[in-house]
């Protein structure tokens, strides 16, 4: 049994190795954008199940030797495939640049044509092992295969957790590549191993079953779509809470591991023995968890302050919460589904075919959270959805099983069930959270109907399980009804809501009684990324971010070139990362040249629409332009065709979520900024952040680049400007020694010694606030 052990462990451990290692690779190719990991693991769903089914078909159409012959050749054309790939990448399985997007166009498709010829067919293989070398080990073993199924799990758990903290700091990308494919060749060796013990078998169950074997009771076609939605409900779970995650941070492979680490978790305990999945504590487990889902979801940042009342968070806890809570509903959600999956697994006879329908309701969920809710949602209601989803099946498993709780007299358990799900539309409102605090009033009132509506001569008292199966009901219909009126009530509010493979954005108004102090905001989760007021005056003035007392503000106003007597030497060439609203082409004078880098054509249509809602750029004395695609990818290709820009500012401004893409933030980053530059060019870094304390790296990047310069920390009392944090730097001080400036700047003086980022490593634990 220890061949195939080690097999399955290390086929599992390069399987989800390779997953972050090729996302972090391409997603500076894409923007940065959180998507692109969900992406990448549509991809790797996929090819799981075109690996079980692979692995179902040669298990029950080949005999024993057969198969051995077709493994072994499609195992050693993909070590062949992965030399072939080193000779022309230098890397067996990263592409090269010239894999590297000229635009931002369909980027679902370039990732998923990308990932297929870089790591495909070595991924099919993988993907097969656990349930194929589980049929080999019951045709020679005497013992159930379901455990090598958990023990499969652990060693891609060990894989996702020794990436960010082992293997990403200690290994540049392609020799982390380079390591792979070596371990690739040791795997490829287990296997050899494992057929030749297949092949001296004398076993040929698949030829001849046993009598006992034929008289088992095959799972009907409901067993099977039970199957699949199981599997389906946690793959939406794990794709809708990483997105959940990564909106307001930055799409960082942490964010995206320990959503999948849960999910893998929950597949261990459930698949290691039956008995670590008990209803009694997962089932309320995953109801404890929605009702406290549902609170962050609907109220957002004001969740907070009652939550912390109640002693669930403490004050500086936006960020503890939102991971907390998204992370303890995926657990437990997939606990339930995973666990009721367990129970309802067949004989070993048909585990290829259990297999794939998992496969297949994961590769479901996959595409449901990855292609078709950006699709169809205008936000991120898929989160919602697998909530619902979720406790309907729970039902549905419940009610089939008349063994269940749900079948049984428990007149306290199920009163219980019922005044919780009576309550929850009142918990979740904010006063009535507060007054559950201070009083109990509402739970007498609850239980108080409750006794009137089920006294004991109800019917509902007679038969056992009608008034449980009545409370769950209940349950099921609240909770969906909430998700439903939670979603349009916040979406029907904003002026315009739009999502497309970067994110969601609202465009909200605050409507005054007052026209003259309307404004428009553009928000990306509970992050606003610039506003503008409609009045006539208001309009023209700078906002947010980039006010007069603001870093940029500062530079714009007071660069030297404003105060040169000739006119022709006035013109600033500003380069702009991110587009935003467009708010800093309100400091353009005539002849002044902006040109912006932004990848996100949505926010392309939102700042440049005629009749839109922000007039920054259509406003603006400059002549601006817009290159569509990578700020970092379309400056290398300026460069590399011998046309850099000469900017005299070039504002780092681009955001995902609450922070500037990694990417954008890297030594190779920096060194493409510098050359875009003029020699006394000034690149302004926006390093303004709620979770993160981008300072230290930044004092990093200006002293391995011998810059001069400071941060300049902007916190206005003036409503229409917010605080900001502004990084200045340059390689002579001519423009920052002006006295309005020099006056504001502050020197980069952190104690906290961080590593400097590169495209092959960042490290987002070391800047936590």
């Amino acid at each position: 049994m220890q061949i195939y052990a080690a097999t399955i462990f290390l086929g599992a451990f390069l399987l989800f190795q390779v997953e972050p290692m090729l996302a972090k690779y391409i997603l500076p190719w894409f923007g940065g954008a959180a998507s692109v990991w969900n992406t990448c693991l549509l991809f790797f769903q996929l090819l799981l199940v075109a690996g079980y089914l692979y692995a179902h078909l040669i298990g029950t159409r080949l005999t024993a030797r057969a198969q051995v012959m077709v493994h072994l050749a499609l195992v050693a054309g993909c070590a062949v495939l992965m030399a072939v790939l080193a000779t022309m990448w230098k890397s067996p399985i990263m592409p090269d640049a010239s894999w590297k997007p000229s635009g931002p166009d369909f980027p679902i498709l370039r990732i998923l044509w990308l990932l297929t010829v870089s790591v495909g067919l070595p991924y099919l293989v993988l993907s097969s092992t656990g349930p194929l070398l589980q049929a080999w080990f019951a045709r020679t073993h005497d013992a159930s295969p379901y455990r090598l199924y958990s023990l499969s799990n652990l060693g891609s758990l060990l894989a996702l957790l020794t990436y960010p903290f082992v293997v990403e700091p200690a290994l540049h990308l392609r020799t982390q590549g380079l390591a792979w494919a070596a371990i690739y060749l040791l795997f490829a060796i287990g296997i050899a191993w494992c057929a030749l013990r297949l092949w001296r078998s004398p076993s040929d169950l698949a030829a001849a079953p046993s009598e006992s074997i034929v008289d088992i009771e095959r799972p009907s076609a409901t067993t099977f779509i039970l199957w699949i939605l199981l599997a389906a409900c946690a793959s939406l779970m794990l794709i809708a809470t990483t997105n959940q995650m990564s909106q307001d941070i930055a799409p960082i492979p942490f964010l995206w591991i320990l959503p999948l680490a849960l999910y893998l978790i929950s597949f261990i305990i459930c698949f290691d023995n039956e008995r670590w999945f008990r209803r009694g504590i997962f089932h309320p487990a995953l109801l404890v968890t929605v009702f406290l889902s549902l609170i962050v979801l609907v109220q957002g940042d004001h969740a907070v302050v009652y939550l912390g009342r109640i002693g669930i968070a403490p004050n500086r806890v936006n960020l503890a919460i939102q991971i907390g809570t998204a992370s303890a509903l995926l657990f437990t959600l997939c606990m339930v589904c995973h666990g009721e999956l367990v129970r309802m697994r067949p004989h070993a006879r048909d585990l290829t075919a259990f297999y794939l329908m998992v496969a297949i309701g994961g590769a479901i969920g996959g595409i449901v959270g990855a292609i078709v809710a950006p699709l169809l949602f205008r936000g991120y209601w898929e989160l919602r959805l697998a909530i619902s989803m979720a406790m309907v099946l729970m039902f549905v498993v419940l009610l089939r099983d008349r063994k269940s709780w749900i079948h049984q007299r428990r007149p306290t358990l199920d009163i219980a069930l019922l005044i919780g799900a009576l309550a929850l539309p009142q918990l979740i409102g904010i006063g009535a959270v507060g007054w559950l605090y201070d009083s109990p009033q509402l739970i007498v009132v609850a239980a108080g109907a409750v006794v009137l509506l089920f006294g004991r001569k109800s019917t509902l008292w007679k038969r056992p399980g009608l008034l449980a199966q009545f409370a769950l009901l209940a349950a099921i219909v609240i909770v969906a009804g909430l998700a439903v009126t939670s979603t349009i009530v916040g979406y029907r509010t904003p002026a315009m809501v739009t999502r497309n493979f970067y994110g969601v954005f609202r465009v909200m108004t605050n409507a005054p009684t007052d026209p003259e102090f309307k404004v428009y905001q553009l928000w990306s989760g509970r992050i606003m990324h610039g506003e503008q007021f409609v009045g006539e005056h208001e309009r023209y003035q700078p906002t947010s971010y980039y006010g007069p007392t603001s870093g940029i503000g500062l530079l714009m106003a007071n660069h030297p070139n404003r105060a040169q007597a000739d006119p022709k030497d006035w013109p600033l060439r500003v380069g702009v990362v991110g587009l935003g609203t467009g708010t800093l082409a309100v400091w353009g004078e005539l002849g002044d040249y902006f040109r912006y880098y932004e990848i996100n054509p949505a926010i392309i249509r939102i700042a440049t629409n005629p009749v839109g809602y922000f007039s920054y750029i259509r406003d603006s004395n400059a002549s601006v332009e817009i290159v569509t695609g990578d700020a970092r990818l379309s400056m290398e290709r300026e460069l590399a065709a011998g046309h850099p820009q000469n900017f005299d500012v070039l504002a780092v401004d681009a955001f995902s979520g609450d922070a500037i893409p990694v990417h954008l933030l890297t030594r190779e980053a920096i060194e493409t900024y510098l050359r875009e530059l003029k020699a006394d060019g000034v690149l302004a870094l926006h390093i303004s952040n709620r979770f993160l304390d981008l300072a230290p790296l930044a004092q990093q990047l200006a002293s391995d680049f011998h810059l001069r310069g400071g941060i300049v920390i902007d916190r206005p009392h003036d409503t229409i400007y917010d605080d900001s944090d502004w990084v200045l730097l340059s390689r002579d001080g001519k423009v920052l020694s002006q006295p309005e400036i020099a006056a504001r700047l502050k020197p980069l003086d952190s104690h906290r010694k961080v590593r400097l980022w590169t495209d092959d490593y960042s490290n987002l634990f070391q800047l936590i606030r």
